[in-house]
């Protein structure tokens, strides 16, 4: 009998030992919360919110220009007149456009179109690190205009197809 309680022991000892070794137990202390002062800075109250809607409400949106400038165009540009291709992208009243040149730089024009559709007035930049102002004044049938670089370098254009617009410099 005592043999066949030594051997339950064992049998439990082994039993637990095995349970042990398999389970993770760790003694921690309990955790505490941490107290922490957060300060709010209080920016607006609900009558300056009030207010600031109604400002938001009497801004005019100013309407869409009714031309379309979007697409191919052959443009000369420089004292030279050189000539170069751009396609430009419209959005609303603002144009871009991206001319390669031929010295493996390209010229990027970012302008807006003036509410009567007769001009747009923008910014060009060069890869070569010059940059500077630039307007178009478009003619009446849209697909020309006559400007300048900076106000006094030559800047016209025409859509593809057309031909080039005398005077250049505008």
């Amino acid at each position: 009998m005592n043999n066949r309680i030594s051997k339950v022991i064992i049998t439990l000892i082994l039993v637990f030992s095995a349970i042990a070794c398999t389970l993770p137990f760790y003694l921690a202390p309990a955790p505490v919360a941490e107290e922490k002062i957060v300060y709010v800075e209080i920016t607006s109250t609900p009558e300056d919110e009030v207010a600031d809607s109604a400002t938001e409400e009497e801004v005019e949106v100013a309407p869409a220009v009714s031309v379309s400038l979007d697409g191919p165009w052959t443009i000369w540009e420089g004292s030279t007149e050189k000539q170069l291709s751009v396609d430009f992208l419209q959005k609303d009243n603002n144009i871009i456009g991206n001319a390669a040149t031929d010295d493996g730089h390209s010229m990027l024009f970012k302008g807006t179109i003036s509410q009567d559709g007769k001009s747009v007035t923008g910014i060009w930049e060069s890869t070569t690190g010059t940059s500077g102002n630039f307007l178009m004044a478009l003619g009446d049938t849209l697909s020309n205009f006559s400007g300048n670089l900076g106000g006094g370098v030559p800047f016209c254009g025409t859509r593809v197809g057309s031909s080039k617009p005398y005077p250049c410099l505008k």
